[in-house]
């Protein structure tokens, strides 16, 4: 009866998280249609400061290495869609580094939203984004968001 109990908890656990992922990689998906304004960063997560410190040369608590507004809608929609694609692979895997090498802010529709991504521990940090603090993502964006910083003559953060 306990193993079944427990069977039934676990199955709880992870339907309810695949059900969130599908829901947070939709609203994802949605940003990807229409955004306004897309900026993509690239952090160095080795100098940290508060987490509230945002400006020129930090984002949320990181030291900005460079930023480019990506003006292109289609490099828009293929780095949304490839960070909506992580959230739907994520298998609940993560670990506890947060030393985030990536970042995106996001403005459509009079609002503004925030993504500060580590894809080492596969956490997102989200600011004023359906009112979550963050989610989880797999790796596979990575290669995405590199190949944008790149073509955009922008560092790579080193491992």
């Amino acid at each position: 009866m306990r193993f079944t109990v427990a069977l039934l908890f676990v199955l709880f656990v992870v339907l309810c998280g695949c059900s969130e992922n599908a829901r947070v990689a939709a609203a994802v998906d949605k940003l990807a249609d229409a955004p306004s304004k897309v900026v993509l960063y690239s952090l160095d997560p080795t100098k940290l400061h508060d987490k509230s410190t945002h400006n020129d040369s930090v984002f949320h608590g990181f030291d900005i290495l460079g930023r480019t507004e990506i003006i292109d809608s289609g490099e828009q929609r293929a780095l949304l869609r490839a960070l909506a694609r992580g959230v739907r692979e994520n298998d609940a895997s993560l670990a506890a580094c947060f030393d985030p090498r990536h970042a995106l802010h996001i403005e459509q529709s009079g609002r503004s939203i925030d993504f500060t991504i580590c894809f080492e521990c596969l956490q997102v940090e989200a600011r004023g984004f359906h009112k979550r603090d963050g989610f989880f993502t797999s790796a596979s964006p990575q290669p995405t968001f590199d190949e944008s910083l790149r073509r955009h003559h922008l560092p790579v953060a080193p491992k």
